[in-house]
């Protein structure tokens, strides 16, 4: 059995308590997911979101690529896996990226149809065109 959590890029995942201490900083994270590593969790998932949709659109969020790449210069084994949001990215592209080796693991693509798929308004304020059908 493997271990894992979702990294709280939001500030927490609880869409009905206004603050649960987890502060979408670097430093957080970099704590947590070193601490992770420690206490022995395998995994982290990493969500890809361009707004933050727990807490508001207005409040802050880490970037999902460039947190994976800076917890993997901090972190020896725990994998960090980006939830890749092929609505955003080709996924032939984003794969490539996956496969790519960094000095202590594999770089893992986690790709879910889910996260391409079910926030409209966020992808046509990036331009993205939004299929219903």
């Amino acid at each position: 059995m493997r271990y894992g959590y979702w990294l709280p890029v939001f500030g927490g995942w609880l869409r009905n308590v206004e603050n649960e201490n987890m502060e979408p900083s670097w430093a957080y994270v970099k704590k947590l997911a070193q601490r992770s590593e420690q206490i022995g969790f395998d995994l982290t998932l990493i969500a890809e979101l361009n707004l933050n949709d727990i807490k508001g659109v207005e409040a802050p969020s880490l970037d999902a690529w460039s947190t994976a790449a800076a917890l993997a210069a901090v972190t020896e084994r725990i994998e960090l896996m980006v939830a890749v949001r092929p609505t955003f990215h080709l996924p032939a592209l984003a794969g490539q990226a996956s496969g790519q080796h960094r000095s202590h693991q594999q770089w893992p693509a986690h790709f879910k149809r889910q996260f391409s798929s079910w926030w409209a308004d966020e992808a046509r304020k990036y331009g993205v065109a939004f299929e219903t059908t």
